[in-house]
């Protein structure tokens, strides 16, 4: 059995999952190499900052939830200037209750410093966007 599927069979079934991170798309929040513990979950109980396991067209991915609208999910990895694709409930596998760091179980779902990089992360992202289309106006890029 896949990887992918034993997670998704063991959460629907309501049994926490663990698996080892890979990637630096939400570092520091979560550091490659990293055990993390996931949940199951349902689409009700989720909140903007929360990080979720959700299939992407990459694989499994967690991600932080940007945006909850009509049922639509909008994650993207901290380290990250641009949206995952969208996607539903369908999708979803879990929500990221912790990591183990330096052998400690660790939450990593604080909401204020999930909002703070948020705003750090819209300011920074507009600021760039902006100057990408300054020097396309001058003909720089």
């Amino acid at each position: 059995m896949r990887f992918e599927a034993t997670v998704e069979e063991l959460l629907a079934q309501g049994i926490a999952a663990r698996f080892r991170a890979s990637g630096d798309s939400m570092d520091p929040a979560i550091r490659s190499g990293e055990h993390l513990h996931v949940e199951p979950v349902e689409l009700a109980a989720l909140r903007r900052g929360d990080i979720v396991l959700a299939r992407q067209p990459r694989g499994l991915t967690a991600h932080r939830i940007v945006r909850i609208e009509d049922g639509w999910i909008t994650t993207r990895g901290d380290n990250c200037s641009d949206d995952d694709p969208i996607f539903t409930a369908e999708q979803l596998v879990g929500r990221i209750a912790a990591a183990e760091r330096d052998g400690r179980m660790q939450s990593i779902q604080s909401r204020k410093v999930a909002q703070a990089r948020g705003w750090v992360r819209r300011v920074l992202t507009h600021f760039s966007r902006r100057r990408q289309r300054l020097f396309a106006a001058s003909g720089v890029i």
